[in-house]
């Protein structure tokens, strides 16, 4: 007999060990301690602890799902960060009780779509969620540049300064930024969370014609140059100077289903990463 239990009414360490025993045997190791789980799941990612439910066999926790809500591609959207059962739970329909729960409350909450990210061969959890409702919409792939074998050293375009900007600048050209679709994890939404990540805008006088958003790890955020200033390689300088201010020696940026800057990044020198993963929607 399993017992589930909101989240945000039980200890946070039952959060913890639920993740972590259910993710033991999962195609990539989570390695984290308590407080590094925390700060990274419930932190920039999104999830919330009342959005959250832990499911218990006796007083042992034996499986989780994480929940966030957040305004994503315009639609009010629940998004599944993570669901895991410990092993020997398996086949015993504790996944779908907590996916249940899962969306009651992103009804009750007025969401309009489900949401989740899951890794391309694990065949297993993309049937179940298919079974479940969600439909495959977006291919999300990730690069990575070895600094050493960068070669561009494109520092300067005529009548282009570059200057590193606030986040609120950023920000204030969302609407422009209409032709990218986001990441969870990149989006405006994550970066506002973060306060270690720096951007650099590219200017023509008065006027803002691309972006970097970038953290020292090398990860990048956002690149995005205005529509009507391509193909003037202010792409390229941003990226270089990118480079330039990380100390990291490789940079890794993620995207789904864009030619232009999946061409753009590999002119670069990035290189496909193996790691992929479908993301998943299901409306409500």
């Amino acid at each position: 007999m399993y017992r589930y239990i909101n989240a945000s009414e039980t200890d946070r360490e039952n959060v913890y060990k639920a993740f972590i025993k259910g993710f033991s045997d999962y195609m990539i190791r989570f390695e984290m301690n308590q407080e590094d789980f925390f700060s990274r799941f419930f932190g920039p990612d999104g999830n919330e602890l009342d959005l959250s439910f832990v499911a218990f066999s006796g007083d042992e926790p034996v499986g989780v799902v994480l929940g966030g809500i957040r305004d994503f591609d315009g639609v009010k959207t629940m998004r599944c960060g993570a669901l895991s059962i410990v092993p020997e739970h398996r086949g015993k329909g504790v996944s779908d009780r907590l996916l249940e729960l899962h969306i009651e409350t992103a009804k009750d909450r007025g969401c309009r779509q489900l949401f989740l990210e899951v890794i391309r061969g694990n065949d297993r959890a993309v049937a179940f969620y298919e079974k479940k409702g969600y439909e495959k919409i977006y291919d999300l792939h990730y690069y990575t540049l070895d600094k050493s074998e960068y070669a561009d050293c494109l520092s300067s375009i005529e009548n282009i300064q570059l200057k590193e900007i606030s986040f609120s600048e950023v920000h204030s050209l969302k609407e422009q930024f209409s032709d990218i679709h986001p990441n969870w994890q990149t989006d405006f939404q994550a970066m506002e969370k973060m306060n270690d990540i720096r951007y650099c805008g590219a200017y023509e006088g008065q006027l803002l014609k691309g972006v970097v958003a970038f953290r020292d790890t090398g990860k990048i955020y956002l690149i995005w140059v205005d529509r009507r200033s391509r193909k003037r390689h202010l792409g390229s300088l941003l990226m270089n100077k990118a480079i330039e201010m990380t100390d990291s020696p490789k940079m890794h940026i993620s995207f789904s289903n864009h030619a232009g800057l999946s061409g753009f990044v590999k002119r670069c020198g990035f290189m496909k990463d193996e790691l992929s993963q479908y993301e998943m929607y299901r409306l409500l």
